[in-house]
Order: C-alpha cells, then structure tokens, then sequence
C-alpha cells in the first residue's frame, strides 16, 4: 500500500503539467508521458497492482486469522480484482467514444469502491470483544460511511459532465477522486493495524 501511495505521489509530481488533480480523475494519469517516448501507463498499472497485492495481504491476513465471515473476504477480493481490471483495461480519453475497455473500467471501478466499505462496515459487526477490530470499530465504520459519501459525490459529478455533454460544465471531479482515494486509503489502514497487533510475536 506504502508503494502505490508512493507511485501515485511520483506520478502527481512529474505529471503536474499534464493532468490536472482538480479536474481530472487517477485514471486519466495512463494517458500522460514521463518522456517523449514514455507512457506513464506502466507506472499507473504499477500503482493499482500495488495498491491490489496490499489488498490481497490483508485478506490472507484476516482468513488466516479466521476472524472475517466468507462475505468479508469475498467483498474485498471483489475490490481487488476491481483494483487489477482498473490497471489492465484504461478508462476512455476524454471526449472520445466509449468502448468496451472504457466501460469495464470504469464498472470495475465502481464495484471496487462500494464492495470495500461494505467488507468494513461488515467486518466490524459487534461480535467477540476480543476481536482485533472491535477498539477501532467506530473510526472504522465512520470511514466506511465517508467512503460511501465520497463516492457518492464522484458519481454525481460523472453524471453532471455526461449530462452536460457534448459541452460538459467543467467540476471538480478530479479533487473529489483523490479525497475518496485518500479516505479508502486510511480505511484499508484502519483495517491492517488491528490485525497486525493481534499478530503473535
């Protein structure tokens, strides 16, 4: 996770005159150049692999752990595989036509960003008070809700610029990604703490 927060900073950093973080999404960073003859695209891929494998781990961690019910695990392998196809198939350019890449991203997107606050949100149901997550359960469930809100507000906002298409009013849809990236990271740190405290020495 520590990678992928380290690639994303890499990417705003080197690609700040070419991509808006106001206005534009993550997404859009696949279409930008390091160099004349350097896709960025391998390092947003790397970044959502990243972001994905740290994802993974803390779902190993908590099935061997044996303290998430089966629908935990699958809504967080649900957003990694979201975070694996957002890598593999890019969003649409802007103003072009929609494909079917563009449309699987952005589906795998949407899947990813609402079946991980669910898996927190269900993940901390009062149960044995010696579980790891029980001290943290209300941050962890206040992050959910945030997470559930920000995405909320990003969806509004892509269906304020498709309906204001062909000429869309320009939002800050770009700023408002970056917050729900931001929230659902601290809620994926919420989640690893506790695990890792309980872990034997």
């Amino acid at each position: 996770m520590v990678v992928a927060v380290a690639i994303s900073a890499d990417l705003h950093l080197r690609l700040a005159d070419q991509i808006s973080p106001i206005t534009q999404t993550l997404s859009e960073y696949v279409y930008g150049h390091l160099a004349p003859a350097e896709s960025a695209a391998p390092l947003f891929g790397a970044m959502c692999l990243a972001l994905a494998l740290g994802s993974v781990a803390l779902l190993a961690g908590i099935a061997k752990a044996r303290r998430g019910s089966l629908p935990v695990l699958a809504l967080l392998g649900l957003w990694s595989a979201g975070l694996l196809m957002c890598a593999l198939f890019p969003v649409d350019p802007p103003g072009a036509a929609r494909s079917v890449s563009g449309d699987l991203h952005n589906y795998s997107a949407l899947a990813a960003f609402l079946a991980l606050p669910a898996a927190a949100w269900l993940l901390t149901r009062k149960s044995n008070p010696r579980c790891p997550w029980q001290p943290r359960r209300t941050v962890i469930r206040v992050l959910a809700v945030a997470s559930l809100a920000g995405l909320a507000v990003v969806l509004t906002g892509f269906c304020w610029v498709l309906a204001t298409a062909p000429h869309p009013v320009e939002v800050s849809l770009g700023l408002f990604e970056r917050a729900l990236f931001a929230i659902d990271l601290a809620l994926l740190l919420s989640m690893v703490r506790p695990l890792l405290s309980a872990a034997p020495r």
